[in-house]
């Protein structure tokens, strides 16, 4: 057990995890949280629901380490309120973090977004000498930024696995950049989070670490495996499969369009090939890069 041996030995081998940190279950009661202290949410998003329902916050700071949408297209925010948690004491964290290099004590930057003024001892407690965290006060633009890297990662990893080159994976990498922007502008959040840490930064990343989940869909795929194969040869949630049923139902409801999105969806629940996918997107009619 993670609690007992103080180590995630599945995920994170060879890191043992300090003592100031305390190890529950989601079947543990956490009423002893109080205010001042501090819960990190960093599970998938699909779970978020069933965990925070076992959870009693109080009044501490809540962190959502979390990246995706539900399948509904509700945000982790969303879901954390809908819980009972108040907007006040929430907190969104994001950025290019691969979890190993920061436990090894890598060099890293994130952004940590709330409502209204930075809570100088949330900052306090997460950042590190070796991990520098920049305050941002549009947690719905860093929240769809993080959310939709996910998604676009597999279709670069897929284009360029499929041998198209760099021109076409930075093409579809900065194409899906417009894509974040609009849909955090859509939902009340502001384009610009999208160019930061949490939308190119976590992309750039996402997209091109053989580590990732995402980039490894997208490269199975590229092979003609099946979305199901796929992800049991991965042996792991992967994040971007809710998140793409999840963006492009909010991105119907509200009016924005997301070509890329929509061919990603169209390759996880229609089983277009990715090569088709490209194809698609490259012959859709001329349009301005920014409308």
């Amino acid at each position: 057990a993670i609690s007992a041996a103080r180590m995630n030995a599945r995920r994170l081998p060879g890191v043992t995890l300090p003592e100031s940190i305390r190890i529950r279950s989601v079947d543990d009661e956490l009423s002893e949280l109080g205010v001042g202290d501090l819960l990190v949410i960093a599970i998938p998003s699909d779970a978020i629901r069933g965990a925070l329902a076992q959870v009693t916050v109080g009044g501490a700071h809540v962190v959502m380490a979390s990246k995706g949408l539900s399948r509904e297209g509700e945000r982790v925010s969303e879901l954390a309120v809908a819980a009972g948690v108040s907007p006040s004491t929430l907190f969104t964290l994001s950025g290019p973090n691969l979890a190993r290099e920061i436990a090894a004590g890598k060099p890293a930057a994130a952004v940590l977004a709330s409502q209204g003024a930075p809570r100088e001892d949330v900052l306090a407690a997460l950042a590190r000498p070796t991990f520098r965290i920049y305050m941002s006060d549009d947690p719905i633009g860093v929240e769809v930024a993080g959310a939709l890297k996910n998604v676009l990662a597999i279709a670069v990893s897929g284009v360029r696995s499929l041998g198209y080159g760099e021109n076409a994976a930075a093409a579809l990498l900065s194409r899906g950049v417009a894509e974040m922007a609009r849909l955090a502008e859509a939902c009340g959040g502001r384009a610009e989070s999208a160019f930061g840490l949490a939308g190119v930064g976590d992309l750039v990343l996402t997209a091109s670490n053989t580590g990732s989940r995402n980039a490894r869909l997208g490269e199975l795929l590229a092979t003609g495996a099946s979305v199901s194969a796929a992800v049991e040869t991965i042996g792991a949630t992967v994040e971007g499969i809710p998140t793409a049923h999840g963006a492009l139902l909010l991105a119907a409801r509200l009016g924005v369009e997301l070509p890329i999105t929509a061919a990603v969806v169209a390759a996880l629940e229609h089983g277009v090939s990715i090569e088709r996918l490209a194809e698609g997107l490259l012959g859709r009619a001329p349009t301005a890069e920014w409308h």
